[in-house]
């Protein structure tokens, strides 16, 4: 799974039996990028919004706003950051975790909104990627006999930035057709609009620290890096 917007929602499929269905969009979580960074402590939160609507009626039923979004939350790193495939791992109960959030599980009342604070407990000297995975959760009580709830949740971004500057560069290594990129600065290097043997290819493609990736690349190569076009000829840069 590729790291960028459009693989940021998904859906949580949450099942109480087998008989019967419903759909609900039950909160709002932002931004789904975030980058936290131990110098603005402050700025370290994300946003869940309860998005419940009550259906509209002749009659002012207040039980209608006294709803609540049951919701949870985990935090995994990236082990292979920009690969197809992400592979997590569990970043809490580590004995040296990177981050970690609080609260772990709340409850958001109707309209309303709640933050949840990511801690940096270590610094990075390199960038280091997490998905926080924030899901409704349903007491069995609130649901219909025989129905089954969907419901939609979000995997968050986390961009754990190093202190200072940020740096981005590459280096290519070349075998044949396989183009080996590796990220030498302190952040992810953001290579734009390539251009792979005269063909336009991929609008996108982050290198991590730390995390070589692979291009398919007979003779030249083209991308915008640092607000600059960049140029490859038989894996040399061309000045």
């Amino acid at each position: 799974m590729k790291s960028n917007k459009k693989t940021f929602l998904k859906l949580a499929v949450l099942c109480t039996s087998i008989i019967g269905a419903s759909f609900a969009h039950a909160i709002e979580v932002f931004p789904i990028v975030k980058e936290i960074q131990e110098s603005t402590p402050r700025d370290n939160f994300i946003t869940i919004k309860s998005a419940f609507r009550p259906v509209d009626t002749d009659t002012d039923d207040k039980s209608a706003k006294q709803q609540y979004e049951f919701v949870t939350l985990e935090l995994f790193s990236i082990n292979n950051p920009g690969d197809e495939k992400e592979k997590l791992t569990k970043e809490l109960g580590k004995d040296s975790p990177w981050l970690v959030f609080s609260p772990t599980r709340l409850v958001v009342p109707y309209g309303e909104m709640r933050k949840v604070r990511i801690m940096p407990m270590k610094p990075v000297e390199k960038e280091q990627l997490f998905r926080l995975r924030v899901r409704p959760s349903y007491p069995e009580d609130s649901l219909n006999p025989g129905k089954v709830r969907f419901a939609v949740g979000y995997d968050v971004l986390l961009r754990y930035l190093p202190a200072g500057t940020h740096t981005q560069s590459i280096e290519m290594k070349c075998q044949g057709n396989k183009w080996t990129v590796w990220a030498t600065g302190n952040v992810r290097s953001e290579m734009r609009n390539l251009v792979i043997d005269g063909r336009k290819d991929q609008k996108a493609f982050n290198v991590y620290p730390d995390h070589p990736r692979v291009l398919t690349v007979n003779n030249t190569l083209a991308f915008e890096m640092n607000g600059k076009v960049q140029n490859y000829n038989s894996c040399r840069v061309k000045e």
